[in-house]
């Protein structure tokens, strides 16, 4: 299995809460809802920065929210696109160690129920997207919209499988929801 499963989108750690009644959202439909973020941020996960994304210098362990993402002192770029469905765009940050890309950052949520129908209310999450020539992977980790989960995609080469998701070593795997 190679080392990064692309569509890196990420790890969405804890950020803030949905207000009013939480809501229980399977993980089937909160994972269907970030797939077109995911798609989006796919676009930057090239083998170079993306245009206008300005370096921040060598970083030893960056992060995402409160997830390390593994890689080791690598150079790392910030840039702004508009990768959720809000109007505003999002600082997203960029790395390759070489062999696998990283993109991650900090989108917004709209809150849907079990039956993917929005609540009204919005959260917030991390995300991280990796990729490299042949494998994708992107995970999600929230506490918003009353769901506290990783989840997202990845494909090694043998299919997409999307459920709950978390590192393996140093790439995104993910195991079918039952």
């Amino acid at each position: 299995m190679n080392k990064l499963l692309g569509l890196t989108l990420l790890t969405l750690s804890t950020l803030g809460a949905c207000s009013g009644t939480s809501v229980n959202v399977s993980q089937g439909v909160a994972t269907t809802a970030e797939m077109g973020t995911a798609n989006k941020v796919k676009a930057y996960a090239s083998s170079t920065p993306p245009s206008g994304a300005t370096s921040m210098g060598m970083m030893s362990s960056p992060t995402a929210g409160g997830i390390t993402v593994p890689i080791t002192n690598v150079e790392v770029f910030v840039f702004t696109a508009n990768v959720d469905d809000d109007p505003s765009p999002e600082t997203l940050y960029w790395a390759s160690d070489g062999t696998a890309v990283y993109v991650w950052g900090a989108i917004d949520l709209e809150c849907v129920d079990d039956a993917g129908t929005a609540t009204g209310e919005t959260g917030s999450a991390d995300f991280v997207y990796e990729a490299d020539a042949n494998d994708w992977g992107w995970m999600t980790s929230t506490d918003s919209c009353g769901y506290a989960t990783l989840f997202g995609c990845s494909d090694d080469g043998s299919g997409e499988v999307c459920g709950g998701c978390d590192w393996n070593e140093d790439f995104i795997a993910c195991v079918a929801a039952s």
